[in-house]
């Protein structure tokens, strides 16, 4: 029973050491070539901003959303469209106003679109 738990230890001390090692050699290497987009973090994800401009259709504070006729968004490959967003910071409200013509910046986050900019 002793020598399968020292052969456990072994291979777990040398299993460690290979990835010091390894993570020593990163040190030198070019990060600008790693595909970032496809490692995934968690919350340490920042999330995409887009951009979109048109006119404001709709603003309702009290649901903390404003409904927005606006251009295509080539970021997403979407065309001209009308959409709610959700607008979390509440002092955006006062530069959202009906027929008023808007560049807004957006992210996907678990609430929907949700406007990060006015502009």
């Amino acid at each position: 029973m002793k020598s399968i738990a020292t052969l456990s230890l072994v291979l777990a001390l040398s299993a460690s050491g290979a990835v010091f090692a390894q993570a020593g050699n990163m040190k030198n290497m070019d990060m600008k070539e790693m595909p970032m987009d496809s490692m995934n973090s968690g919350a340490m994800t920042k999330a995409a901003t887009h951009k979109a401009t048109g006119v404001v259709k709709a603003v309702d504070t009290a649901k903390g959303t404003v409904t927005l006729a606006h251009g295509p968004v080539k970021s997403l490959n979407w065309p001209a469209m009308t959409m709610t967003f959700v607008v979390k910071d509440k002092t955006f409200f006062d530069r959202l106003a009906v027929d008023k013509k808007v560049s807004i910046d957006f992210a996907k986050q678990d609430t929907g679109y949700v406007v990060t900019a006015v502009k």
